[in-house]
């Protein structure tokens, strides 16, 4: 409960900041065309050297007329955007959350099949697959924007590891309940907190630093949930004690406990990172413009000294 109460005060505090830097957008929404914003946003997402198509696509959808139209166009570059192999960095931390995206399914899947899990558990497979595409558009999405891969994949490892320092690194600690009452508070506040300050501080942009704090929270999210799961499929029903019942519930419960991690993480690190972001950029912003210091002698001899010269 506290730490959703955090939660609830981190996305109370963006709206008021969303409507404190643009009142008017926030009561009556933005008079630019959805699928014009949409397309500006594919063409933001492609690389340095597919400009000439991004702004052929922008010409395109210029000549197109009818709003339906217009919007079937600007979600096809969008899905373009997105499919289309990006380049460098972007596309190892890609292929990187691919692979523990892919492992993660894989590890669920297995385990389920080992221990005989019922239907329950294969419609959360499916809400799980849904997940980790959503989870992987986005960060596609992050990783290609300028200034974000780098400190985004980091700050998701400094995450993963935080938490993991707090409540263990073996497969048993990753299963057993985390009960020190200010552990919690580390992990979901203080940590991406700092996330997203830094992220700020570094890039110079409270804008950066938002992205930063949202592919850290997907990529700690990932990385969490696949040793996770990991542990859940060599533990088994095994680790500390549970009577709950039997074999299949408890490995059940715990492959559920992971999916329900999974999204709080994934969620709170984003909001929390978010503040973080915002405190860091008005601070910054508040150093930037502050007045120099004057610094006066403490008697009259430097002055006497000027005027005597």
């Amino acid at each position: 409960m506290p730490l959703l109460f955090v939660l609830m005060m981190c996305l109370l505090g963006i709206g008021i900041a969303i409507f404190r830097r643009s009142p008017e957008a926030f009561l009556e929404g933005s008079t630019e065309d959805a699928p014009l914003r949409l397309t500006r946003w594919a063409v933001d997402l492609l690389s340095p050297r597919r400009h000439e198509w991004g702004q052929a696509m922008l010409g395109e959808l210029g000549q197109i007329e009818g709003r339906s139209a217009r919007m079937r166009f600007a979600i096809g570059c969008v899905v373009t955007a997105l499919v289309l192999p990006p380049w460098g960095r972007a596309a190892v931390g890609v292929s990187a959350l691919t692979a523990v995206a892919v492992a993660s399914v894989g590890l669920y899947a297995s385990t389920a099949i080992t221990y005989g899990l019922g239907a329950g558990t294969w419609v959360a497979a499916a809400v799980l697959v849904v997940l980790l595409i959503g989870y992987l558009l986005g960060a596609c999405a992050l990783i290609r924007r300028r200034g974000v891969a780098i400190p985004g994949l980091l700050g998701g490892l400094f995450v993963a590891l935080a938490t993991m320092t707090l409540s263990g690194f073996t497969f048993y600690d990753r299963i057993a309940p985390d009960i020190a009452p200010g552990h919690r508070w580390f992990e979901m506040v203080v940590v991406p907190l700092i996330v997203g300050a830094v992220g700020t501080w570094w890039s110079g942009s409270p804008v950066i630093g938002r992205r930063v704090a949202r592919l850290a929270a997907i990529s700690a999210s990932l990385g969490l949930y696949l040793y996770g799961t990991l542990a859940v499929a060599v533990v088994g029903a095994g680790g500390p004690p549970d009577d709950s019942g039997s074999v299949q519930y408890i490995v059940g419960d715990r492959l559920g406990t992971n999916l329900v991690l999974l999204v709080l993480t994934t969620l709170v690190t984003a909001t929390v990172g978010w503040a973080g972001a915002a405190i860091a950029g008005r601070l910054r912003r508040d150093v930037s413009t502050s007045p120099p210091e004057l610094f006066l002698p403490v008697d009259g001899t430097d002055s006497q000294q000027e005027a005597g010269s």
